[in-house]
C-alpha cells in the first residue's frame, strides 16, 4: 500500500472509531430545560406532587404561582447522564401533571442526582439517570415539607 492509500486508510479507520464515541458524550450532556421544558407548555402544567421518600409524606401543589417556582428552580439545572449513584439519605418522588394526567416522573436525591422519564415518550434519550452539574437547591424541595 503505497503512503497516501496508508493515510486515507488511517483517517477513516480513526473516523469510525470516534463517530459513536463523539455523538455518545453530545447525548451524556443534556438540560431540565431540555429534557422537560422543551417537551410541554409551562402553562398546561396542572399541579405537582412531591413524595419524601424517608416519612411517606406528600404534597400536591396547584397553586400556579407555587408552580412556578418549582419549575424556576429545575429551568437552569445542567445534567449529565450518569450510571453512578451516591447513597443518598433522602429521596424526593416527582411527579408532573400536564393537563390532569401524568406526563413526568422524576426522582431528585439529595446527593444531586436526578432520574426523569417523560412517559409519552418511548426513546432512550427522554429519561435516564443524570447528575445535576450546575447548582441546584435541594432545600427548594425540601422547604415544601415544613
Amino acid at each position: 500500500m503505497n503512503m497516501k492509500k496508508r493515510y486515507v486508510f488511517l483517517v477513516l479507520i480513526f473516523l469510525l472509531i470516534e463517530i459513536p464515541v463523539i455523538i455518545n458524550l453530545y447525548h451524556s450532556y443534556n438540560s431540565f430545560e431540555n429534557l422537560v421544558l422543551d417537551q410541554i407548555d409551562e402553562t398546561e402544567i396542572t399541579s405537582i406532587e412531591i413524595e419524601k421518600s424517608l416519612v411517606d409524606e406528600k404534597v400536591v401543589i396547584e397553586d400556579p404561582k407555587e408552580i412556578e417556582k418549582i419549575i424556576y428552580a429545575f429551568s437552569d439545572v445542567k445534567l449529565r447522564r450518569s450510571s453512578a449513584l451516591d447513597k443518598s439519605t433522602e429521596t424526593y418522588w416527582i411527579s408532573i401533571i400536564v393537563n390532569n394526567s401524568l406526563r413526568f416522573g422524576m426522582n431528585l436525591t439529595d446527593t444531586n442526582f436526578l432520574y426523569v422519564t417523560d412517559l409519552d415518550k418511548k426513546d432512550k434519550y427522554s429519561s435516564g439517570n443524570f447528575r445535576m452539574t450546575s447548582a441546584f437547591d435541594v432545600n427548594s424541595i425540601a422547604s415544601l415539607f415544613k
